[in-house]
């Protein structure tokens, strides 16, 4: 559970949001909610959730939901012929990702029609091509809108996307709420979640179970899920791999999509988005603190009151998230390196 001062915070960062969202989206009272994620990627979940959670609070309708596989702009337009567009949030945008930011591009092609708003996003290009490429699209769109969510991101933006219109907003994650019974226990583990993808710096990964000498520790990444849960993942991913191949059928063929089998894939994604959110939480239970070098594994243990320790990814996506807002939560302290973390942990071990 969160302190009375956490939970004030947290409200701020909220009410923040909700008007940046109102601001943003204007008078409408419909969307369309494109680039759903559609993996076991807890912390895209969690920002879906958000997502979900601040639109419902503002009295938005989400008309229509896709994930990549799933969009066809004709459907959007049948589904909603007026309204405004918004893309997932998330740390995606730039050329680290490159399918997810294709994707993007490709929806600002194909929908100039309609106000586009790009949820927050943390944003990265290694490539001044794919930065050209990228505010090229957002230059061509009449009516494009850029949210990101950390200062670092706002600078880069102004150097590479100089023709955005960009605006800033908080990581929309913390818009879920925690189950009321979900905290920390004095008694628990430690609990480790390592990245090893190509966004991986900490050196995280490679700690042991013995990393502590004798006190208990787990060390993981988001993994599958297990048992009944699994099942179900197993299922509504298969629904959407079969949903994938009839929109690439319709495409081939120029065919309309059959209305169910979408429907049956939004349902799908939305399934695959809460296991994932579920696991998590019960992988976080009985913790006793958590050491992350994932943003959404820090900003879930904070939205759970879990004491944290986090420590950066490769360009200083967590740490500047980290000083911009979430640092200010009581629960969360930045570790430099494994070797920081560990005195960190110990420290709070022992009080």
């Amino acid at each position: 559970m969160l302190t009375g001062r956490d939970r004030s915070r947290l409200e701020a960062l909220r009410a923040r949001t909700r008007q940046t969202l109102l601001e943003a989206i204007g008078d409408v009272r419909e969307v369309a909610l494109l680039d759903m994620p559609n993996q076991r990627n807890v912390g895209d979940s969690l920002i879906w959730a958000g997502e979900i959670a601040y639109l419902r609070d503002i009295g938005i309708r989400v008309a229509y939901t896709s994930d990549i596989g799933g969009y066809r702009a004709e459907d959007v337009r049948a589904a909603m012929p007026h309204g405004v567009v918004l893309l997932h949030g998330g740390g995606n945008f730039g050329d680290l990702w490159p399918g997810h930011q294709a994707h993007r591009e490709r929806i600002l092609a194909e929908l100039p029609d309609y106000r586009i708003v790009q949820l927050p996003q943390s944003i990265l290009f290694s490539s001044d091509e794919s930065a050209a490429r990228a505010d090229a699209a957002l230059v061509a769109h009449p009516d494009a809108l850029v949210l990101l969510r950390d200062d670092e991101s706002i600078e880069r933006a102004r150097v590479q996307l100089p023709s955005a219109q960009v605006r800033f907003c908080a990581d929309m994650a913390l818009g879920w709420d925690a189950p009321a019974d979900a905290g920390p226990r004095r008694d628990g583990d430690v609990l480790v979640i390592a990245r090893s993808d190509h966004e991986s710096a900490s050196g995280l990964a490679a700690v042991g179970g013995g990393w502590l000498g004798d006190g208990p520790v787990r060390v993981t990444d988001w993994g599958a899920i297990g048992g009944w849960a699994g099942v179900r993942w197993r299922i509504a991913r298969a629904v959407t791999a079969l949903d994938r191949r009839l929109v690439q059928a319709s495409r081939r063929w120029g065919t309309p999509r059959l209305r169910i089998a979408h429907g049956l894939a939004e349902h799908a994604v939305a399934r695959i988005n809460e296991e994932n959110i579920r696991a998590a939480v019960a992988l976080y239970a009985g913790s006793r603190l958590v050491v992350v070098d994932r943003l959404h594994a820090h900003v879930l243990a904070c939205l759970l009151g879990i004491e944290n320790i986090v420590l950066d990814n490769s360009y200083r996506k967590i740490g500047s998230v980290f000083d911009a807002y979430t640092g200010g939560f009581s629960t969360a302290l930045y570790a430099s390196s494994v070797d920081d973390a560990r005195s960190l942990v110990e420290g709070l071990v022992s009080t």
